[in-house]
């Protein structure tokens, strides 16, 4: 399976959430002093949306059956200084085939 990441704008997360199937997505907090998430909170499209305007980077690792946003409070401009400890926030998104 083949993993692909890549900086996406605001404005593509909210259509990639749109897209998403139902009418919520599952939400995962890290808390960044232990590396871990949470178990997940399903929220609704419009709260996740405004989760990704208060991010600084989004960053989309494209997988399937499931993409994920990773949403982080800080600027990040190049994979080079990706890492997942500055990861704040990760929406996961079902795709369809």
């Amino acid at each position: 399976m083949e993993t692909q990441l890549r900086f996406v704008s605001k404005e593509e997360a909210h259509k990639l959430i749109d897209d998403a199937p139902g009418d919520g997505v599952l939400v995962l907090t890290y808390n960044q002093i232990i590396g871990v998430s949470d178990h997940g909170k399903y929220i609704r499209k419009k709260k996740s949306k405004k989760l990704v305007d208060k991010s600084v980077t989004v960053v989309l690792t494209d997988s399937k059956p499931v993409a994920t946003l990773n949403l982080h409070n800080r600027l990040i401009k190049d994979f080079s200084e990706y890492h997942r400890e500055n990861i704040v926030k990760t929406i996961m998104l079902s795709k369809l085939e």
